[in-house]
């Protein structure tokens, strides 16, 4: 199934209320981001991680069973069905910051490949969102993606990432 068929166009714009709400989530997450650089500067970097799957169940809305073993696929899908594309580009902006704050924990904590593993999927998330949720902005995308892949070595991209990434380089195809 492709994505355009998994990822269908509303027809109807978002309500008020739904705007709203998603904006409330959006500044209750930076409160958790905030909260997880406090406990992790005090060195409770278990609290921090705890902290982060709170968050990441708060931007779901359901237990971190029903999306933690999913693919990156569908989780970015379980986080934008029924949105707007902007309020899913919000998101999986704040999606990605939360992978990126435990990134950046798992390495205070010395467990480099949990490290790099949290990077990959932050990264993996943002380009998915690029492909799939038209009018993103690049600036906003390229000043998430660029520190992502300086805390990456090259060769740890999975080549489905690699892909992502060069079709993000490539000029837009003209007819």
């Amino acid at each position: 199934m492709s994505w355009r068929t998994r990822w269908p166009k509303r027809s109807n714009p978002v309500s008020p209320q739904k705007q709203d709400y998603v904006l409330r989530l959006i500044e209750e997450l930076g409160q958790f981001v905030a909260e997880v650089a406090g406990l992790r500067n005090r060195g409770r970097y278990d609290a921090a991680l705890l902290t982060i799957l709170q968050a990441q169940e708060r931007l779901f809305a359901r237990p971190a069973q029903d999306f933690i073993t999913r693919p990156v696929e569908d989780q970015v899908t379980l986080l934008v069905i029924g949105d707007t594309a902007a309020n899913g580009h919000e998101k999986c902006l704040a999606y990605a910051r939360l992978l990126t704050e435990a990134g950046i924990t798992y390495q205070a904590k010395d467990q480099t490949a949990l490290a790099l593993g949290a990077y990959r999927f932050a990264l993996h998330v943002l380009l998915l969102a690029q492909e799939r949720l038209p009018g993103m902005d690049a600036a906003q995308l390229a000043n998430r993606i660029g520190p992502l892949l300086d805390r990456l070595p090259e060769d740890s991209l999975k080549n489905e990432v690699q892909g992502l990434l060069s079709q993000l380089a490539a000029p837009p195809k003209t007819n």
